[in-house]
């Protein structure tokens, strides 16, 4: 009897121990597979899922996986050719209207100086020309956007001073400052140097700058300083006590603040923060009090 308990308890012992042998080789698989799932956040990470173990399940649950990512692969690559393709068309679109647009305003601009004019079309005449000034600047945006969006100039980095790039971009809004007697609260710091590429951020400059000429109701402030291993810059301005504005969406294409009286395409704060991400910088907003803030961190790890 105690011979057939012993078999017995051997047998179970056996059993314990390929059961547990069982389970630990299925926690590191699963454990790998987890790790292996991760690597493929990666576009650039070819490799497929591996198992060690010879379990059916578990394989069979990794050659789907590998299918499917084989799958999203394909709709990736045939996603970014259709992008490419539409701002190819965008691009040639936009091309295509740049040059009727600026004959057509330099014609309208001939006949504005030929002094032959009614007040009645003189007034008709400036009308069109204005239309014709905004469908030019949008189709230059246009065409801007989507070379910036297919990543068709890369980035020139060098050493820029951002400090007095700024101040020159701020000393450029002096007209409607002061035509429409605007508050202002400039604190620049001096001596300030970044690595960027100047086009780029001429161009961050001077749509934040439009940005608030576009939407100040009554103080306009620009702030840049050096705080430890970054650089923060820091774009305010009030707004009318009417404007409709949603903070959420303030970074999105075609999005204005007041769609029924702002000007421009909406596209500004969007190429703002296209440029900001090639840059690796962070670039957020905020409203408080009625002031509406752009903040820049340069040098801050995401």
């Amino acid at each position: 009897m105690e011979t057939v308990l012993a078999i017995i308890c051997v047998c179970l012992l056996v059993i314990l121990c390929v059961l547990l042998w069982k389970y630990i080789s299925l926690k590191q698989n699963i454990r790998r597979f987890s790790n292996e799932l991760e690597k493929l956040k990666d576009s650039d990470y070819r490799q497929p899922v591996k198992v060690t173990d010879f379990d059916k399940d578990l394989v069979e649950l990794a050659v789907k996986v590998n299918e499917h990512t084989d799958i999203q692969r394909q709709l990736s690559v045939g996603y970014e050719e259709r992008k490419k393709q539409l701002g190819t068309v965008i691009s040639g679109i936009s091309h295509d209207f740049r040059t009727p647009l600026t004959a057509s305003l330099g014609y309208l601009q001939m006949i504005e100086k030929s002094s032959e004019l009614s007040d009645k079309n003189a007034e008709y005449l400036s009308i069109a020309m204005q239309k014709n000034q905004y469908l030019k600047d949008l189709s230059d945006e246009f065409f801007e956007l989507t070379k910036i969006e297919n990543g068709g100039e890369e980035l020139s980095i060098e050493e820029i001073n951002l400090s007095n790039l700024l101040t020159e971009a701020v000393l450029e809004q002096h007209s409607w400052i002061a035509e429409r007697t605007i508050a202002t609260d400039f604190d620049i710091v001096d001596g300030i140097i970044i690595q960027a590429d100047v086009h780029c951020l001429t161009r961050i400059l001077n749509n934040l700058m439009f940005n608030a000429q576009k939407y100040t109701s009554d103080s306009f402030g620009v702030s840049l300083k050096q705080d430890n291993d970054r650089v923060v810059l820091c774009v305010s301005n009030t707004l009318t006590d009417n404007t409709s504005l949603d903070i959420d969406r303030v970074f999105e294409p075609f999005y204005r603040m007041d769609a029924r009286t702002a000007g421009g395409s909406g596209l500004g704060l969007y190429v703002v923060r296209i440029l900001c991400d090639r840059h690796g910088w962070t670039v957020r907003a905020e409203i408080k009090n009625n002031q509406f803030d752009v903040t820049i961190l340069i040098g801050e790890k995401k």
